[in-house]
């Protein structure tokens, strides 16, 4: 709850210079809470509302925007098409990366790959990152607000992920980048399974009502 207000409490190692790539709503719920976390200090905050899709011409305006203000730290604001933008942004440009999700509907946030598109918003391909991101920062109070319709999701995407990796094994196919799937990951897909058979319908009836519970929190 309230996480962003620690924002630079938690991520202040990072540098002295942000870009904040924002989705509109994600500028909306989270700016005034990670800038009262910037009181009284003189880090330089830049706040950039991308284009809407994850697409070339938006990262290169971003990496321009890196150059031309001398950014330390990438920070995605928003959905998964903001955080695919961020990713590309920080990797092209050799910088930190910090995801703040607004909705918990994909695994965007924590996955080391972004989709990319052209300009024309026709599929140009999967860029795959030697790292993870730097650190993703989640405030419950922000996805609580968000609609349901993106937890509900997320939780289906989540769910899904066990069975997937329970198929990979069993028929020893490549995960997406081309490796197998190891004993941690398909444990931690287990712990998600169990976590949404718990929590999974108190969290939906706490977001429905815009309310932060221990169940929502554990979702």
């Amino acid at each position: 709850r309230d996480a962003l207000l620690k924002f630079h409490e938690e991520m202040g190692y990072m540098g002295k210079r942000w870009l904040f790539v924002c989705s509109n709503s994600g500028y909306k719920a989270c700016h005034d809470k990670i800038e009262k976390s910037f009181e009284g200090l003189d880090d330089y905050r830049r706040y950039e509302i991308f284009g809407g899709i994850s697409s070339n011409g938006e990262i290169n305006k971003m990496k321009a925007i890196v150059e031309q203000d001398n950014i330390d730290t990438v920070v995605a604001v928003g959905g998964g098409s903001a955080v695919d933008t961020a990713k590309a942004t920080a990797y092209y440009s050799g910088k930190h990366i910090v995801i703040v999700p607004t909705v918990a509907a994909t695994d965007a946030p924590c996955t080391g790959l972004s989709v990319i598109y052209n300009d024309d918003h026709s599929f140009d391909k999967y860029l795959f990152y030697p790292t993870n991101p730097d650190a993703v920062m989640v405030d419950t109070t922000v996805i609580a607000n968000a609609p349901v319709k993106f937890l509900i999701a997320g939780m289906g995407d989540a769910l899904g992920t066990y069975f997937e990796g329970r198929a990979s094994i069993r028929t020893e196919s490549a995960s997406l980048e081309g490796t197998g799937i190891t004993r941690a990951g398909q444990a931690l897909a287990r712990l998600c399974y169990d976590t949404l058979r718990e929590y999974g319908k108190q969290a939906i009836e706490a977001c429905k009502v815009h309310a932060v519970t221990p169940a929502l929190e554990n979702i």
